[in-house]
């Protein structure tokens, strides 16, 4: 969960930053970014981890671990994917 929250605020500042580069808006980028990282954090968290947490009957710590990430993990790609696009549409604005 600490990775979850320490990603989110190092997003949201990425997000900003980046979107004043690029002479957007930056709270627009900052809402778009953050309802994609938790949209797909609570997906992945109700949709995958806590499945297999309760499916799970040996849970060793490495394995336990290792799910508990999966949310994180996934909602970092996401925001990697969805800067990506808002990075192609501020392109497609200068042109």
């Amino acid at each position: 969960m600490m990775l979850a929250k320490i990603a989110a605020i190092i997003m949201l500042v990425w997000f900003f930053q980046t979107a004043k580069e690029q002479q957007e808006n930056p709270v627009k980028w900052v809402l778009i970014g953050l309802v994609g990282y938790w949209l797909v954090w609570w997906i992945v968290t109700l949709g995958v981890a806590n499945p297999l947490l309760k499916g799970m009957p040996n849970r060793s710590w490495m394995i336990l671990s290792v799910v508990r990430h999966l949310p994180a993990i996934a909602a970092i790609i996401a925001a990697v994917l969805v800067r990506k696009k808002l990075l192609a549409d501020a392109q497609k604005h200068l042109e």
